[in-house]
């Protein structure tokens, strides 16, 4: 990209205490050199000098090809609204800094967005990797029937930005990410985005690594789920009478989910109150409720590509308390 030449896609990232996985992640974005991008950092409140890193893995690039700004602390959805509002490309790729981009994360869309007018956003799939980068399972949620209607959105959730480009446009117009959001800011603002008209479509390859971290997982996994729930219902508040049931379905649907990421997590005790919480809205009959469960937990371990134990479930103290839970009249 010559210094004149206005880019055609910039890239939001996001950054909090980012050192050990910049040198991976520019040195894959520099693959993708001949599109004329646009790389817009947000240092937000890091304290390992993640903003100096980049300025040093960075500083050979020509200045119109990179900006570091300080995001002050406020949360990843006020540091990509920063990024999006310093940005001059008329489409935005979202990347967080623990993911590494595959060939195409941002030539792809641009020509999926070119061939489409009508499309207000794409999405590619992406490959989960362990703490060390390392390929685990790939996830294609078109597979699974996710879309882009607000219905679909909301069934399915089915959003990672890393793997996500919209219109610059398109993304004002609905206000951004919502910055009171800690969580599930990105479900959120594909729901607003369908509820607002706008038409998605999906990249049926994948577009990126995304990093599983194991380490500090657990202690945000219960921020996270009850965020995910509080969006959901958020969204389902709004619904009208005449498909009350459908929520309620979904209700029970996506907290069983929950209840299985808890006990993933191993923690037992708060899968066990999700699963209270699930029952408000139980659309089975009692005999149905333990095979469903069970059937929840499968479907979700084949998700992601691990092996699922129904013998060890059933054996387990949690099954006895949750089963106890699912059969009380």
């Amino acid at each position: 990209m010559g210094e004149h030449k206005m880019p055609s896609i910039s890239v939001v990232l996001p950054m909090r205490n980012a050192s050990p996985w910049l040198p991976a992640l520019l040195s894959a974005l520099v693959k993708e050199w001949t599109t004329p991008f646009e790389l817009i950092a947000i240092d937000d409140g890091s304290s390992d000098q993640s903003g100096q890193r980049l300025q040093q893995l960075c500083g050979h690039w020509p200045q119109q090809r990179w900006r570091l700004l300080d995001g002050g602390g406020q949360g990843v959805s006020a540091a990509r609204n920063l990024g999006v509002q310093a940005s001059r490309a008329p489409l935005i790729a979202f990347l967080d800094a623990d993911d590494r981009p595959l060939p195409g994360r941002l030539s792809l869309p641009i020509q999926a967005l070119r061939d489409h007018p009508n499309l207000s956003h794409v999405h590619g799939g992406w490959w989960r990797c362990d703490a060390r980068g390392r390929k685990k399972h790939a996830v294609h949620p078109w597979r699974e029937g996710a879309g882009f209607s607000w219905q679909q959105c909301l069934e399915h959730k089915a959003v990672l930005p890393s793997a996500w480009t919209i219109r610059r446009d398109a993304f004002l117009s609905v206000g951004g990410f919502d910055a009171k959001l800690r969580h599930s800011e990105d479900v959120d603002l594909l729901v607003r985005l369908a509820a607002a008209g706008h038409q998605g479509r999906w990249i049926k390859q994948e577009l990126v690594r995304y990093r599983i971290h194991s380490g500090s997982a657990s202690a945000k996994l219960q921020p996270q789920l009850l965020g995910l729930l509080a969006v959901m219902n958020r969204h389902l508040n709004q619904v009208p009478e005449s498909s009350q049931a459908w929520a309620s379905e979904l209700r029970y649907g996506t907290t069983t989910w929950a209840v299985w990421q808890a006990w993933q997590g191993n923690q037992d005790r708060f899968a066990l109150e999700l699963l209270r919480q699930a029952l408000n809205d139980c659309p089975y009959p009692l005999a149905r409720r333990p095979v469903h469960l069970i059937e929840v937990f499968q479907r979700s371990n084949d998700r992601i590509g691990e092996r699922f134990n129904r013998n060890q479930l059933l054996a387990s103290e949690f099954w006895q308390q949750a089963e106890t839970l699912l059969l009380a009249r």
